[in-house]
């Protein structure tokens, strides 16, 4: 019996021996993976000294000599912030996302592949003006910049993946934002039914039938009846896509915004509650003031 005591003891040393290592790695981890925040970095690359301040809430602040190494530096500490979700956004537009995901997402390649969005970005690349090139090709090269010398582990979801961050270049960029018209285009499943409609029946009708909001009048538009018609075959088209397309369109969905008086508030100052229905990890959430 005292033996099966002492045992238990023991166990029970090593056991919290091994939570407190845990805990500390646990810790380190923490710390190590975060991205500097101060000090100074000698980067190829820029031309002048960039001045990098981040605010009390770690939104960074961008003090540059030119435009191209404003967007250098710009892709430096976006990397520093969202290196995932960064690697995340160029695989799915490239329809890559079951390379570190597995089968589950191999529908969601094969849609992404099939419309083209790095074909299109590619092609957008290619007849971009020389500036607009040289300010996708500066941010790109901060985003690299970090990815090459950054200093500690990675964030844990490269751990877990067990994938490690690719180079960025110009078109995942492009890439995105067509992803991001993409999302803000969740009615486009009705304007192609519009279009499809529009084969068979006049303009007032379709209204009738894809009524406005309700106490609003239809908006009065030319004949797009015509064109759509001339469009045929892009509307048999449209509807292949929209059967394999996931499901994006939300009744009602939209955006709104509020506006209260200066007379109304502690500051005398007017203040906007602007809502995108955008998540807040694309873009700013929240209150302003003027």
């Amino acid at each position: 019996m005292r033996g099966f005591v002492r045992l238990a003891r023991w166990l029970a040393v090593l056991l919290g021996l091994a939570l407190a290592a845990a805990a500390g790695a646990l810790v380190w981890y923490r710390d190590a993976a975060q991205p500097p925040v101060t000090g100074t970095e000698v980067l190829a690359g820029l031309r002048e000294p960039v001045t990098v301040v981040r605010d009390s809430h770690g939104v960074p602040h961008i003090r540059a000599a030119s435009k191209t190494d404003a967007w250098f530096a710009l892709g430096y500490v976006h990397a520093q912030d969202r290196l995932w979700q960064m690697q995340m956004n160029k695989r799915i537009v490239a329809g890559r996302l079951a390379e570190i995901l597995g089968p589950s997402a191999v529908d969601n390649d094969k849609f992404l592949r099939t419309l083209g969005v790095r074909r299109n970005a590619e092609a957008i690349l290619a007849q971009a003006s020389p500036e607009a090139r040289a300010a996708l090709q500066a941010y790109a090269d901060g985003v690299n910049a970090w990815i090459d010398q950054r200093k500690g582990p990675l964030p844990p979801e490269f751990l877990l993946l067990r994938t490690r961050p690719e180079r960025w270049e110009p078109a995942d960029t492009l890439g995105w934002q067509t992803m991001m018209a993409w999302d803000l285009g969740g009615n486009w499943t009705q304007e192609t039914l519009r279009m499809r409609l529009a084969q068979v029946l006049p303009v007032a009708r379709i209204s009738e039938l894809l009524a406005p909001y309700p106490g609003e009048q239809p908006v009065r538009t030319m004949d797009y009846g015509h064109l759509y018609r001339q469009l045929a075959p892009l509307a048999s088209a449209m509807a292949s896509v929209g059967d394999q397309a996931p499901p994006g369109y939300v009744e009602g969905m939209g955006s709104n915004n509020w506006v209260v008086s200066g007379a109304y508030t502690q500051s005398g100052k007017p203040m906007l509650a602007n809502d995108p229905h955008l998540g807040c990890r694309r873009r700013r959430c929240g209150t302003s003031r003027a």
